[in-house]
């Protein structure tokens, strides 16, 4: 062979070798997970490795002396792929290492471009895309499902992809909002605050700031909410407060001013004797000139409520006593509370019947009536009050009160309390 054939067979020869393409590297995956789905993620790592594809996993990657979040760290920004496996394990634990990962794999997608692929989220359950406590730059992205982490054609098909290295996922395609139609920018979905980092040395400040983190958090769950959720919780909230604004001015004309009350204890320690009837009309004058002003007894004939003497079917004084002034408060400030609206009954009830006390209302034309009595044996004395409906013979509210070191004064608190504001019938 001549020398010039010999080198046009060695240049044929370097030419042909020159048109060898190398060895295409295998890609590499970082498999993030929580602890609990560790099964599922060997299953997942197994599967791509008979295919191809390198697998970063922590449990056979790190040794004993390697400093273990630097060199994760390194893996996530070295890595091509970054696998999460999302779970309902992930959406039960508010923190973990994980959560960790997925946020550094998050930063590193700030320096990519858009239609790059590098975030491969993977399902093994029924998590559900829309509601997961995931971040949002996973949400971009089409999420591949592999039940417990077991090969099926959805993995399969994502090796392939990955080895040919065409793009591993294609975001399902969006029907255009009302804001793209008219030319307007999407609104970017509230994304979770950080949870803040303790200071050493300053306690107060951190749990200052855990608050202002509550409050955001709270803020943000709640625009993540669909539309009509929102509005049903804010009419609920509306509601609420204009109930309790409603409720609490109409329990503002129950208020006794202290020198009132002061002036209706001096009358009740004057009332004696619930079976007397010059007592009974004495109480009624005076209690209606502290509520009008006018002297005689103003008390109507005919009232909604029917407030009758208490009955003592004791020989007791002393309870007796006790007795008689908290009937004589309790009508005093149910007469302030309910102005116009409360008559007084000339004599107590033979009975503590309550269909004695609904006839006695029926007599009087009312709606309400108030009345009781002291019980005595076989055990200690007690004053028994009630309040019956007249309508429907029921009995609304009843309360026993022991008489040995009773306060009189917080009894009829009590009881005015409880009695129903008459209706307008």
């Amino acid at each position: 062979m001549t020398l010039s054939a010999r080198i046009a067979t060695f240049i044929g020869a370097m030419s042909s070798a020159g048109e060898t393409d190398p060895p295409h590297p295998r890609p590499s995956v970082f498999l993030s997970y929580a602890s609990e789905d560790r099964q599922a993620a060997t299953s997942l790592r197994d599967a791509m490795d008979a295919a191809g594809i390198e697998v970063w996993y922590d449990e056979n990657e790190l040794g004993g002396g390697d400093a273990w979040d630097k060199k994760i760290r390194r893996q996530i920004r070295e890595c091509d792929y970054f696998m999460a496996v999302i779970s309902a394990q992930t959406e039960a634990r508010h923190e973990g290492y994980f959560r960790r990962e997925w946020r550094l794999a998050v930063e590193r997608t700030l320096d990519m471009a858009d239609d790059h692929t590098f975030l491969l989220p993977v399902v093994i359950d029924g998590t559900d895309q829309a509601t997961a406590r995931v971040p949002e730059r996973f949400l971009a992205v089409q999420w591949v499902k592999v039940p417990n982490g077991l090969p099926n054609p959805a993995l399969t098909a994502l090796c392939s992809r990955l080895l040919s290295g065409a793009p591993a996922a294609t975001p399902a395609p969006k029907r255009p909002s009302a804001r793209a139609a008219v030319g307007l920018p999407p609104i970017a979905a509230p994304e979770m605050p950080e949870f803040p980092r303790e200071e050493p040395g300053q306690p107060v400040r951190f749990w200052f700031h855990v608050l202002g983190w509550l409050a955001k958090s709270a803020r943000v769950a709640f625009r993540r909410l669909p539309r009509w959720i929102r509005l049903l919780i804010s009419l609920w909230l509306v509601l609420t407060l204009l109930s309790k604004g409603c409720s609490r001015e109409s329990r503002e004309p129950s208020r006794v001013s202290p020198e009132t009350a002061q002036k209706l204890k001096s009358i009740a320690q004057k009332y004696q004797g619930s079976s007397n009837k010059e007592d009974i009309a004495n109480l009624g004058i005076e209690i209606a000139r502290e509520v009008s002003s006018e002297l005689g007894d103003n008390a109507k004939a005919t009232s909604a409520i029917l407030a009758v003497p208490f009955a003592d079917t004791t020989d007791n004084p002393a309870d007796a006593k006790t007795a008689d002034s908290t009937f004589a408060l309790i009508y005093g400030r149910i007469s302030m509370a309910h102005q116009g609206q409360v008559a007084l009954s000339k004599e107590p009830l033979a009975s503590g019947r309550i269909q004695d006390a609904v006839d006695r209302g029926k007599e009087n034309h009312s709606s309400y009536v108030l009345y009781g009595g002291i019980e005595g044996a076989p055990g200690p004395a007690t004053l028994s009050v009630q309040v019956a409906r007249v309508s429907d013979g029921s009995l609304v509210w009843a309360k026993k009160y022991p008489l040995a070191g009773a306060d009189p004064a917080a009894i009829a608190s009590e009881v005015e309390s409880k009695v129903p504001t008459p209706s307008d019938e």
